[in-house]
């Protein structure tokens, strides 16, 4: 949307500057996303009283009536294609000047490393508790010869990763082409920009897809959304496997990728999970050996089978689960950290950490979070680098051409 924004001559600033126009994309898919929408959109609303705000995407589809009283312009998924043209019509009927018009350059069209393409869109998989398949609707791919040329356009714009995205990724069809196709195209176009996927379901795996990880430009992580390590919740959540299969696609990732991240969602709290249904989830993911867990507490969605269930937890049970399983996610990390101390790995340096202009912020292909202390201008470079200390959440490493160094955990930081 910034990019066309851009190549219509619109100055794209950032989100907390003052602007004619704030577009945001919102984001329903939990009543914490709804909170943070509406809190967004009153803010931008604060900053420049006279501008004109848009809503877009799934919150407008779920719930126009509460974004129009927040908006001046509300445009749902199937409009997106038409965001510019309809802001301009807004702005012609305001009578807004716009004096930095004229061809400005995109902010963050030069210093972004990472480019995010969605190649799939839709879902038809009704889980209990997610309302997307109700604002996203069917399932479309992208079709592949479209996606290739905008991967040809990112590598020619700088980016050296590209993460290819969709509601449900793994069903990517295009005639003939699946998922496997397409990234085997991509990569015959990529140069040496390295690809990383979004999330995956464990029946959308197979021996065709995980063979191409030979390939060192495919990231080695996998986001494996798990949402409970417990059959009896999984099923009333209406999840299309079982743990046998979660496990099953556990073992041939890490079977064809050795030391790959595997990355999941858990939810805390769904309705009816009782004391020994969350031990059960929490033993389960304590063996899984993740790299990372995105934990969060159930959230009912008005229009989901879920939110008429009953067994509802107290906010204090809530709470104290949530901490539970947090905790384990912290130490899983760590320990999937510390397994990377003094190996070699791939960064790609993004920024500097915290506006300190001695410390570069990077990601690797494993998708841990690294430091490094230079005077050098790393920005949008992949290197080798070595972990020599854990910080948190993050890892110091050393880069390999500043010779020997020591290789020791040292955990620091509050427990999260």
């Amino acid at each position: 949307m910034a990019r066309e924004f851009a190549s219509r001559g619109y100055a794209v600033v950032g989100a907390r500057d003052k602007a004619d126009v704030y577009v945001l994309n919102t984001c329903t898919v939990t009543a914490e996303a709804d909170r943070k929408v509406r809190q967004w959109l009153r803010s931008a609303r604060r900053r420049n009283p006279s501008c004109i705000v848009v809503s877009v995407g799934c919150g407008v589809d779920r719930d126009q009536a509460s974004m129009s009283g927040l908006s001046d312009l509300c445009v749902g998924n199937r409009d997106k294609h038409r965001l510019v043209d309809l802001v301009e019509a807004c702005l012609e009927s305001r009578v807004i000047g716009f004096a930095q018009r004229n061809g400005v350059k995109a902010h963050g069209s030069a210093t972004r490393t990472r480019a995010v393409l969605k190649v799939q869109e839709g879902c038809t998989t009704f889980c209990a508790y997610c309302i997307v398949p109700s604002v996203r609707r069917g399932e479309h791919s992208v079709p592949a010869d479209e996606v290739v040329r905008l991967i040809e356009d990112r590598v020619a714009e700088g980016y050296r990763e590209l993460v290819l995205t969709g509601t449900k990724i793994g069903v990517y069809r295009d005639g003939d082409i699946n998922l496997a196709d397409l990234l085997r195209r991509v990569l015959s176009v990529v140069g040496s920009s390295r690809i990383r996927l979004s999330s995956l379901q464990p029946r959308e795996l197979s021996k065709e897809l995980l063979s191409l990880w030979q390939d060192s430009r495919l990231c080695p992580h996998f986001h494996l959304s798990l949402q409970s390590g417990s059959d009896s919740v999984l099923t009333r959540m209406g999840r299309a496997y079982t743990l046998k299969e979660y496990d099953e696609a556990l073992k041939a990732i890490r079977s064809a990728v050795p030391g790959c991240a595997v990355t999941t969602d858990i939810i805390v709290g769904f309705p009816g999970e009782s004391e020994q249904e969350f031990s059960e989830s929490f033993n389960y993911c304590r063996n899984a050996g993740f790299a990372r867990m995105h934990v969060f507490p159930y959230s009912p969605r008005p229009g989901t089978r879920a939110a008429t269930m009953s067994g509802r937890l107290s906010s204090a049970e809530m709470g104290r689960r949530v901490e539970e399983m947090g905790g384990l996610a912290w130490d899983s990390l760590q320990r999937y950290a510390q397994s990377w101390l003094c190996r070699q790995v791939e960064a790609l340096w993004e920024g500097y950490y915290r506006a300190n202009r001695h410390v570069w912020s990077g990601t690797t292909g494993n998708y841990l979070h690294v430091l490094c202390e230079s005077s050098d201008p790393l920005h949008n470079v992949t290197e080798t680098v070595v972990p020599v200390r854990i910080d948190g959440d993050r890892l110091w490493v050393r880069r390999i051409d500043e010779g020997s160094g020591g290789c020791e955990a040292e955990l620091q930081g509050p427990r999260h």
